[in-house]
This record gives structure tokens, C-alpha cells and sequence, in this order.
């Protein structure tokens, strides 16, 4: 039995060791450069995910595997809210693999994406709502 072949990328990430990999360094630098620990760890998570669940090679991309995520803190600089959007559908769908609701499979190229992200905007935005509405008419406390 043959063992499986090992990209340079697998090599160096089983060198690394706990708290050290290619998705923690990248929110350690998104930190210190001043972005929103929420946003940081979301940026991890989807770093890290694109890897271990072998997410396709345009995923992976878009996920900083090709330019150690620079292009992933540009964009979640320049559209914080649309790129964390992005950034939760792509975890909900483990990478454009699952619908998130029935956990049917399909291809990441399919057509269906269109009408199950448009189906997630709706619900997201039903699930923020509230909390808005709240925050905007909520009243100061007394000191």
C-alpha cells in the first residue's frame, strides 16, 4: 500500500505545531493590524477549513493559500460586512459542498447556489433584524 503524495503545503503543516500553523499566524497579523478579533477568527476559521476539509484549489485561493491571505485582509478591510457574510456562507456550506439546511450534496459549480445563498441572505437578515432594531432604539442608562 502506497502512501498518499504530500504537496510542500502538507509537509510544512505537519511541522507546525500547536498554535503556530498558516491559519493562526494569519489572526495574530490581522490582530495587530487592527482588525476586529470577530473578523480575525473568522478569517482563521475559513483559512483553516479550506485545508483541512480540502476545499476545491479556487476556494483554497480566495481562502489565502496562494499569497499567505493578503488578498483575504484586503477585502475583509475594504467590505468587513460582506466579506464575513462571504466568509459564513463558505462555513455553512463546507466550502459550496453541503446545503446547509438538508446537508444535501452538490457540486460547487451547480446552479442551485444561486437560490440557496439567496435563501441564506433572507434568513441572515431575519436573524439580525431584531438585534438592530434593538440597538438603534434602545435607551441610555442611567449613570
Amino acid at each position: 500500500m502506497s502512501s498518499p503524495h504530500l504537496t510542500a503545503l502538507d509537509a510544512r503543516l505537519f511541522t507546525c505545531s500547536a498554535g503556530a500553523y498558516p491559519w493562526d499566524d494569519w489572526e495574530r497579523s490581522a490582530l495587530a493590524s487592527g482588525l476586529a478579533a470577530d473578523l480575525a477568527g473568522l478569517g482563521r476559521s475559513v483559512m483553516r477549513e479550506a485545508y483541512n476539509h480540502a476545499w476545491c484549489g479556487r476556494l483554497k485561493k480566495e481562502c489565502g493559500w496562494s499569497d499567505d491571505g493578503r488578498a483575504m485582509r484586503r477585502r475583509v478591510t475594504a467590505q468587513p460586512g460582506r466579506t464575513a457574510a462571504r466568509w459564513e456562507w463558505l462555513l455553512a456550506t463546507d466550502g459550496l459542498r453541503f446545503d446547509p439546511w438538508e446537508r444535501r450534496e452538490h457540486s460547487e459549480d451547480s446552479p442551485c447556489w444561486n437560490a440557496l445563498r439567496a435563501k441564506w441572505d433572507r434568513e441572515q437578515a431575519k436573524d439580525t433584524a431584531p438585534a438592530a432594531a434593538a440597538a438603534h432604539h434602545q435607551l441610555p442608562t442611567p449613570n
